[in-house]
């Protein structure tokens, strides 16, 4: 390998996007393994074991962008493909490894513009009835379901909350979103209550390992859940209730903006509880509730057809 393979420069790109650039851990897996599923399209393409920076340019990108079609994969993954090569290219440039972005006016596939999915109220309470709370895991398994819904916390923040970070007495939580950043959330009395009932529970647990014990929630081996464990668990209990296509912990944080807004709260209280960097990204929650208000007019106003 040498200093002017792609190769080379993966690992290093990945380092600084942890280190300078603090990206999530999701992120830097999904660019790493955009970047490598890359790498081996051009080492079948040009029979190269080795492709050097000289491969990397605008002709390889979209014949690798092309084949992507072709293999029918979603316009939204060949997007963010894109936009990790758009990040390592810049990254180069930045290096001085390159003098010219070959991502340049290579247009973003087009995406589909869906409506996130969300759960009714009706089926939101069926749900959190599921679980069997006389046992410790129905519990748990309840406060996670709870938490998505009454916060609107991502599956990465729920899997990190550290039991210090939840002040009872404020009745508030700080978390973890993308890109390193703190934010507090408020939680309800209600939540609260069952917060302490779970972890008077859990302080019978003599087999938790000392590394975890402030972790909020902990696994059947006694490590913090991985978010595909919680998602699991998430869609367990959906998919008895609700579509298949909201059995997962996304659809809760929708839910919990949509019914946010369906009850007259502002745009930008809400785009500061989800964490959202852009009021845009938020905004899609105000399309959900106005196609809920007109499916209710549609069904009740004798003059809606």
């Amino acid at each position: 390998m040498t200093i002017n393979s792609i190769e080379y420069w993966i690992p290093r790109f990945i380092k600084y996007l942890q280190v300078e650039r603090r990206s999530s851990e999701n992120t830097r897996s999904a660019y790493e393994n955009d970047l490598y599923q890359y790498l081996n399209y051009l080492r079948d393409r040009h029979k190269n074991a080795n492709p050097g920076l000289d491969l990397f340019t605008r002709f390889t990108i979209r014949g690798f962008l092309s084949g992507l079609v072709e293999q029918k994969y979603a316009a939204r993954s060949s997007s963010r493909k894109l936009a990790a090569f758009r990040a390592f290219a810049r990254y180069l440039v930045r290096e001085q490894i390159l003098t010219v972005n070959p991502t340049l006016n290579i247009a973003s596939p087009k995406l589909d513009k869906k409506l996130p999915q969300f759960i009714t109220r009706a089926e939101i309470k069926t749900i959190l009835s599921l679980p069997d709370v006389s046992t410790f895991e129905g519990l748990r398994d309840f406060l996670i379901m709870e938490l998505f819904y009454a916060t609107g916390i991502r599956v990465t923040e729920l899997v990190t909350i550290r039991i210090n970070s939840i002040n009872f007495t404020d009745g508030t939580m700080r978390v973890l979103g993308k890109g390193n950043k703190r934010r507090v959330l408020p939680l309800g009395d209600k939540v609260l209550q069952d917060m302490r009932k779970y972890l008077e529970q859990r302080k019978k647990d003599t087999k938790l390992k000392p590394e975890y014990t402030d972790y909020l929630f902990v696994n059947n081996n006694k490590e913090p859940f991985t978010r595909q464990q919680v998602a699991q668990i998430v869609s367990h209990y959906i998919k008895k209730v609700a579509a298949g296509e909201k059995a997962h912990p996304h659809a809760l944080r929708h839910t919990f903006a949509t019914h946010l807004l369906d009850e007259g709260a502002d745009l930008m209280s809400v785009k500061e509880l989800l964490g959202h960097s852009n009021l845009s990204t938020t905004q899609i929650y105000t399309h959900v509730s106005a196609e809920h208000l007109k499916r209710i007019y549609k069904k009740a106003h004798p003059r809606a057809e």
